[in-house]
Order: C-alpha cells, then structure tokens, then sequence
C-alpha cells in the first residue's frame, strides 16, 4: 500500500500498482490498480482518479472512475462526476456532481427482458392528488 502521509503534498501525478490512502495532499490525478483511500486529513484536487474501488472521507476534487464501489463516508466532500457499479452517500456526506451507476450485466440481462428506464408497462400512472377535478379521481399521464 502506498501511503500519502498528513503533512505531505504532492504536486503531479500518482499512478500506483495495489492501493493508495491519501492522508496528505495530492494536486492531480490518481490511478490505482486496487483501491484509493483519502482519509479525513486527505486532500485530492486533480481531473481524474482511476480504481476499482474508493473510500472517500477527505476532500476530493476530481472526475471518479471506479469499476466496482464507492463510498462517500459521513464526513467527506466530493466535487464532481463519477462513474462506479455501486455507490453508498452515508449521511452527512456532501456531493456536488453527476453520479451514472452501471452493472453491465444487469444492464444487458434487463435490456434482454425488456424492460428500460421508461417501461410503464402494467397500467395507467397518475401525477398529483386529483387537482381540478371534482370528483375525487386522479389525472392520469397523458390524458
């Protein structure tokens, strides 16, 4: 595991084989073929940060690709979009950006079932409380 110790900053690029916990500061972007890690002391300020998997409870401001899962612990701050398979926002947590959440296998087997983001199939669906009828009824979409 490489460590970025509280105290210390990096100015460039860091590209690491295994895991990384940033305790320190990082200005640039961070690759990491398992794990990246910024502790509540850490600091990440660059465009991209690469991994399978974070766990964010410093600072980070970046574009986030992970393959697998992120989590954004009660006391972190993230500024900008990110890319993962699961993503857990524990309470508290600050985020300030664009998720998209992808298995691709779900994506396929759910597209093989046809069933899509905009499948309503299964009856009418109704907006609101009924208003500006005086029946009591319900206004259904696009009627």
């Amino acid at each position: 595991m490489t460590i970025i110790a509280k105290g210390t900053e990096v100015n460039g690029s860091v590209d690491v084989e295994g895991n990384i916990r940033v305790d320190g500061t990082v200005n640039g972007d961070v690759k990491a073929t398992e794990g990246v890690e910024v502790g509540k002391s850490g600091r990440i300020v660059g465009s991209t940060i690469e991994s399978k998997t974070a766990i964010i409870n410093g600072y980070v401001e970046s574009n986030l690709t992970v393959s697998q899962h992120v989590l954004l612990g009660s006391k972190s701050t993230f500024v900008g979009d990110l890319k993962t398979k699961s993503l857990v926002i524990e309470e508290g947590a600050v985020f300030h950006g664009n998720s998209a959440m992808s298995d691709n296998e779900a994506v396929q087997r759910r597209a093989n079932e046809g069933v899509g983001p905009t499948d309503f199939s299964g009856g009418d669906r109704t907006v609101g409380g009924g208003e500006g009828r005086t029946d009591g009824t319900q206004n259904p979409i696009g009627r």
